[in-house]
C-alpha cells in the first residue's frame, strides 16, 4: 500500500464517519444480513471499498463535465461576444469563445499490486455485473410483457386528388 491507496481508503472512511454521525438508527435486519454476507465472503468490504473509491471518482468527473457543458450552454445562449454581426465569426471577427475547463483528475494510481491498482478492474466487474443483470432481467420482462403492435398505417398525402392520370 503506498500514499495514494492510504489516502483514498482513509478519505472513503472519514467520509462513512460522517455519514455515521448524521444518519438515523440502521435497519437491524439489513446490518444482519449484511454481515451474514460479509462473513460468508471476507473480502467483500475490500472490494466494496475500491468500487466506492472508483465510483466516487467517476462522479466527480461527471460533475465537473456537467459544470462544463452548463457553463458552455449559458455562453451560447449569452450570444457571440465582441464586434460583428452573426456572420463575422467566419472570417475571422468577434471575440473568440471561451471554454470553462474544470480540472479533469486521472484516477489516483498506486504501487503496482496495492489497493487502487485494481480498483479499476474491481468496479468493471461490479458494474458490468450490474449491466448484464439488468439487461437479463429486462429480457425476460420484455416477453413476458411483449404485445402485438397493430399495423401502421400510411399517411396520406392527398394524392387522391390527381386520379389516374400519368404524368
Amino acid at each position: 500500500m503506498d500514499t495514494s491507496d492510504r489516502q483514498a481508503i482513509s478519505g472513503l472512511f472519514d467520509k462513512l464517519a460522517e455519514v455515521e454521525r448524521q444518519a438515523p438508527a440502521r435497519d437491524a435486519e439489513a446490518e444482519r444480513f449484511i454481515g451474514d454476507a460479509i462473513t460468508r465472503q471476507p473480502g467483500a468490504p475490500y472490494y466494496m471499498a475500491q468500487t466506492v473509491v472508483v465510483q466516487e471518482h467517476a462522479l466527480n468527473a461527471a460533475q465537473a463535465q456537467i459544470a462544463q457543458l452548463e457553463a458552455e450552454l449559458a455562453e451560447a445562449r449569452q450570444g457571440p461576444q465582441g464586434g460583428g454581426g452573426f456572420l463575422s465569426g467566419l472570417f475571422g471577427g468577434g471575440a473568440a469563445p471561451r471554454r470553462a475547463a474544470p480540472a479533469r483528475q486521472p484516477m489516483p494510481q498506486g504501487a503496482p499490486g496495492g489497493f487502487l491498482s485494481g480498483a479499476a478492474q474491481t468496479a468493471m466487474g461490479v458494474a458490468g455485473g450490474m449491466l448484464i443483470a439488468n439487461a437479463v432481467s429486462d429480457m425476460f420482462a420484455g416477453e413476458a410483457h411483449a404485445e402485438e403492435m397493430p399495423p401502421e398505417e400510411e399517411p396520406d398525402f392527398g394524392m387522391d386528388d390527381f386520379g389516374d392520370e400519368e404524368w
